[in-house]
């Protein structure tokens, strides 16, 4: 599969249905549009690869993306690399008018464990507290099971972790249909599992995980306040990790991570717990904006930042 999930025609369908209100492809790179105040759109390519974003170049790319965006009142145009952040600017020869966005859509700081390699070998590659700490659950009883069905328990018990630690921590979190809808589309060809990890009857950790192409992706996760010294997130991710290697995946990406150790920083603590499985940081370039009307998209810019101040 030459595209990332971001780029497949089940992503398409899910934002669609959970967002976005129309679809376009150009050559194979999907764009996004989706509705602003004022009756403003704004058109979003997600995640998309070297090799799409170079054949694009030869079919007339931006005078589509703007054809687009002059028939939909487009603010700007969004175009997020799934490349080596090196290659950023490279790709961008596009246009001369792309320029880094305000905000990112995906996170550019990720944690990625080869997993093209022996379970020894991979566990030899954690930090020793990851590999201890694995112990600790399978010795107090943990257990792991998963589910592709949009009603599982699985996905159930997975909302309420999530849900209650967006409650805990103050942050925004998407409501149940989110993800219901994923499991829904996704769980049909098993490209997406919720995981959840049970001391008993009590449900202590839970991730939701997409595989497609040659990786494995932890999309969210949530863990519960209670029990845990039984270390349950850490046999949830190890369970996560041999299924991957069972579908012959090469990696395993945690996905975001704090672009440095600060301990000040929000994502400080999933930081740690992602490092203990061994890895290392991969940075891609991220989120591009191309203006297609200037000035309200630098109202539109600044509107965003006074909601979303962190």
């Amino acid at each position: 599969m030459d595209c990332t999930i971001f780029q497949s025609p089940e992503w398409e369908e899910f934002k669609i249905k959970t967002g976005y209100e129309k679809s376009y492809r150009i050559g194979d790179v999907l764009v996004l549009q989706k509705k602003l105040p004022l009756g403003r759109t704004m058109l979003y390519s997600p995640m998309a690869n070297e090799g799409q974003v170079a054949r694009a170049k030869g079919q007339g790319f931006i005078e589509q993306i703007k054809q687009i965006a002059k028939e939909n009142n487009s603010i700007f145009y969004r175009l997020e690399l799934n490349v080596l952040s090196a290659l950023g600017s490279r790709l961008l020869a596009l246009s001369q008018n792309f320029h880094k966005s305000f905000e990112e859509m995906q996170p550019e700081h990720n944690w990625v464990l080869n997993i093209d390699q022996s379970e020894e070998e991979i566990l030899t590659g954690m930090k020793q507290k990851g590999r201890y700490n694995i112990k600790i659950a399978e010795n107090a009883g943990i257990k792991v099971t998963s589910s592709s069905e949009s009603d599982s328990k699985e996905l159930k018990e997975f909302y309420k972790q999530y849900s209650a630690t967006g409650k805990r921590h103050k942050i925004s979190y998407r409501g149940p249909e989110y993800f219901t809808s994923l499991l829904a589309i996704f769980g049909k060809s098993d490209y997406a599992r919720a995981y959840t990890a049970w001391h008993g009857e009590k449900a202590l950790a839970s991730a939701i995980i997409l595989f497609y192409g040659q990786s494995a992706l932890y999309l969210y996760g949530g863990s519960s306040d209670i029990d845990r010294n039984l270390m349950a997130p850490y046999l949830l991710h190890w369970q996560i990790i041999k299924d991957a290697k069972e579908r012959d995946l090469k990696e395993y990406n945690f996905l975001g991570i704090a672009p440095t150790d600060d301990e000040k920083h929000p994502w400080a603590g999933i930081t740690r717990f992602k490092k203990q499985f061994g890895g290392e940081q991969i940075d891609i370039a991220g989120s591009f904006d191309l203006p297609l009307r200037p000035i309200e998209y630098q109202a539109f810019k600044i509107a965003e930042r006074i909601r979303r101040p962190h």
